[in-house]
């Protein structure tokens, strides 16, 4: 039973990719093969097309608009006609190998003729296909698609007529998702595998502070001799040494967890017990979405650990943010275990 469920997640999980942006446009140009019994001099053709996809974050089926376009299209009998084709599709993204992204894509759309002949009218069809991106860089690919047409009718041979479009060219992503008000950086949920390392990680922490105390002799002391001494884990903090807070925040917020209070107070008692030193509170995030954006996303995390340290009694002077973005990673962002240790706050004291 455990082994059929883990083989469904991993299925599923290798079946789920969002894009990192909210839209793409791809211009395109490729060969329209038709039906070699539709009227047409020569059964393939040139066609270009303009293609616009909005990837909304909740769905991963994505929305797009198609128009393929070929002019001048000869008749075998004489005369032409420019054919347009204007089509809606759902679009699904399959999780990307290294650089290539497949996908595969299903609609409806209405075939426009400027010339009826040959028993060719404007009439709808209905349209799937696949295809592959190729990134270049992270909002420019190549795309490759083909998408097979099939349109109802009874005036040629058959109930249908049929035509297979290749089509080449480029994709160009952009918009940032959640650059409205809801803030982008994917803090997902961690995968299954992952909550359980961290649960038997916390566990191992918990049976390891668990120590048996021999009993001792207990001799009787006067109250002024007692000193109770309390520890801080940043009393050894050296100048100039960067370390994780291990701060979280609330899924897509700059509002800190609970679960991260108690460090921020201890890093608080720190600088109070320490006025002359001043310290950077910076910002991390990890390579998901465009690097203006991760950018102000990290500053803003900044300025509420900033805010929640000041109102446990630091100095504001003592204190400054700073929001660095996707830079400095410290693991792979190609993996979800990775972008979890990029998406941090650091403190650094300076002089």
């Amino acid at each position: 039973m455990k082994k059929s469920l883990l083989l469904s997640t991993l299925l599923l999980s290798s079946f789920a990719f969002a894009s990192d942006y909210m839209y793409e446009i791809s211009p395109l140009i490729g060969i329209n093969s038709a039906e070699g019994n539709l009227g047409f001099k020569d059964n393939a053709y040139i066609t270009g097309a303009l293609e616009f996809q909005m990837n909304t974050p909740d769905s991963k089926i994505s929305p797009e608009i198609s128009l393929l376009y070929a002019p001048n299209v000869d008749y075998s009998k004489g005369g032409s006609t420019d054919v347009m084709r204007l089509m809606a599709n759902g679009v699904y993204s399959f999780k990307k190998i290294q650089t290539i992204t497949p996908f595969v894509k299903a609609g409806v759309g209405m075939e426009f003729l400027t010339t009826n002949k040959a028993g060719n009218d404007d009439r709808p069809f209905a349209d799937a296909g696949f295809g592959l991106k190729a990134a270049i860089t992270k909002q420019i690919a190549l795309k490759l698609e083909a998408v097979y047409m099939l349109k109802p009718g009874f005036t040629h041979a058959g109930s249908a007529d049929s035509n297979l479009v290749t089509l080449f060219g480029f994709n160009y992503a952009f918009g940032a998702k959640g650059s409205q008000e809801v803030y982008h950086e994917v803090y997902k949920e961690e995968s299954s595998q992952t909550q359980s390392k961290l649960q038997k990680e916390a566990s191992e922490t918990q049976t390891a502070q668990k120590r048996v105390i021999p009993p001792v002799e207990v001799i009787p002391v006067a109250a002024t001799d007692i000193k109770v001494t309390q520890t801080n884990q940043f009393d050894n903090l050296k100048k100039e040494e960067a370390i994780d807070l291990h701060i979280k925040f609330q899924y897509k917020s700059t509002s800190v967890a609970n679960s991260s209070l108690g460090t921020i107070k201890k890093y608080a008692s720190f600088l109070k017990k320490h006025p002359n030193q001043r310290a950077e509170i910076i910002g991390y995030t990890d390579s998901i979405g465009s690097a203006k954006y991760n950018k102000k996303l990290s500053k803003k995390r900044a300025d509420a650990v900033v805010k929640l340290l000041i109102e446990n009694g630091v100095n504001p002077s003592q204190l400054i943010a700073i929001g660095m973005g996707e830079e400095n990673p410290v693991a792979d962002n190609a993996t979800e275990a990775g972008r979890a240790q990029n998406r941090r706050i650091e403190t650094k004291l300076i002089k």
